[in-house]
């Protein structure tokens, strides 16, 4: 038997995304910059159906769905598309599953509905920054410095 190696030889072929989990404030930012980024999509969208001409019935009828739509397409399409939203590339952060892996799209579908239990920013209030949209949907939020998988090999 060759006990020549130690425990201290042995190199993971993957990162703990647990290791680079992004701070409090950094979520903080995150939750912030994102609720005023989804109001501007949301604004820039009854923008676009304004300058089309809809009437004022059409649009109360609309502006739930613009609303729901808004709401729901801002985090799922930057967070599906590129792994981030908008306030994420300024505090460079990333999505990633608890697993270190690219989240599928429904991941980040519930990520999004979770997003919307009531007092789910209080999540937060733990000793760990991992709320529960995080937990629920097998999430974390990491520094830009966790490698996932599929980058190493762009």
């Amino acid at each position: 038997m060759d006990h020549s190696s130690t425990i201290l030889d042995y190199e993971p072929t993957q990162q703990n995304p647990e290791f680079f989990l992004a701070g409090t404030g950094a979520r903080l930012v995150n939750f912030i910059l994102d609720r005023i980024g989804a109001y501007v999509f949301m604004f820039i969208c009854i923008s676009v159906l304004d300058a089309v001409g809809l009437s004022d019935d059409d649009v109360s009828v609309l502006a739930l769905l613009i609303f729901l739509f808004s709401f729901f397409g801002y985090w799922i399409l930057f967070e599906y598309l590129f792994g981030k939203t908008p306030a994420k590339f300024i505090t460079r952060t990333k999505v990633v599953t608890k697993y270190g892996t690219k989240p599928e799209f429904l991941t980040i579908v519930g990520r999004t509905l979770c997003r919307f239990i009531p007092f789910e920013p209080f999540s937060f209030l733990g000793s760990k920054p991992v709320g529960w949209h995080d937990s629920i949907t097998n999430t974390r939020v990491v520094s830009d410095k966790y490698v996932l998988e599929d980058d190493k090999f762009v």
